[in-house]
């Protein structure tokens, strides 16, 4: 009978790639050095495909990893859903449908701040592309992106998203890119939601729309193809920010383009009132931390 490898697998290979660090992988999760490459090994001997390469002091995960990565994540995060720790006396536990890539590459990192300014509320994640239901039968709210017209549900607007160009530093490098008349010499990963034709115009230059590589779906696929050195690629700039801020990314234009929608917090309005009280102090609480990050600010050009 065929077994799928052990969660402990799957935690290790995303802790891994997390980290860019075996190292600090097994220190995250209490166990040896060796163990974590013997479990990598493991998930490179089904797929008979390398996981991950050295360069310098990181292990990047290569493209076969980065095209498992987000699918081996979302899978642990909705077990992780299914199982939750029991709820203590007078504790909340909220369960929120998220976009995949706003949850790994801006919320994550940032939960840990709610829940220490909100000890008697738990957020579970639920990371889905899909509109899930939000209700009592449901989810107690959503952040999604789009138009805003969802019928019966109380929708906020959180802020609207835009894009620039960006690509790794050893790409710039090895490409010589000093500006945006630079950029027709590279190659353009894309996104199936975003072109390239928009920004190119905004931009001044008369470049064709790419077509030479395979468009990805999920944006935080997207970016970690590119912090990986496979090209440039329009990135969204709140799950861009922590890659550049940590120097994964280099951004190569100071010129943004607005990406269509926005992000908004959906929630029902028959809410019993502990909850709603529970799902109010989330909701401001995103509100306050992405005004803080994004509004009237803009990421420096380097």
């Amino acid at each position: 009978m065929y077994r799928p490898p052990s969660l402990n697998t799957l935690r290790a290979l995303v802790a891994a790639a997390r980290h860019r660090s075996f190292t600090r992988a097994a220190e995250e999760l209490g166990v040896t050095h060796g163990a974590i490459s013997h479990r990598v090994r493991e998930v490179e001997e089904r797929l008979g495909e390398p996981m991950f390469e050295r360069q310098g002091n990181s292990m990047q995960p290569t493209l076969a990893a980065l095209r498992i990565l987000p699918t081996v994540r979302q899978s642990l995060e909705l077990i992780a859903s299914v199982f939750p720790e029991p709820p203590a006396a007078g504790h909340v536990v909220l369960k929120v449908a998220v976009l995949p890539s706003f949850a790994s590459h801006w919320l994550v990192p940032r939960l840990a701040e709610f829940h220490e300014s909100h000890p008697g509320i738990a957020i579970a994640l639920d990371p889905r592309m899909d509109l899930s239901p939000v209700g009592p039968q449901g989810l107690d709210a959503a952040i999604r992106y789009g138009g805003g017209e969802w019928p019966g549900l109380v929708v906020e607007r959180l802020m609207q998203d835009t894009v620039f160009p960006a690509c790794s530093p050893a790409y710039r490098e090895r490409m010589g890119i000093e500006s945006e008349q630079d950029l027709g010499r590279c190659r353009f990963l894309r996104n199936s939601w975003q072109p390239w034709t928009p920004w190119f115009q905004r931009a001044g230059l008369t470049l064709p729309e790419p077509a030479d590589s395979q468009p990805y779906d999920d944006a935080g696929l997207l970016l970690e193809a590119t912090a990986a050195g496979h090209g440039v690629a329009l990135v969204r700039k709140v799950i861009a920010q922590d890659a550049i801020a940590a120097g994964r990314l280099v951004r190569l234009s100071a010129i943004e383009h607005p990406f269509e929608g926005a992000y908004h917090f959906v929630r029902h309005p028959g809410s019993p009132p502990a909850r709603t009280a529970a799902v109010l102090a989330f909701a401001g609480w995103l509100k306050h931390r992405l005004d803080g990050e994004f509004t009237g600010a803009k990421l420096q050009h380097p």
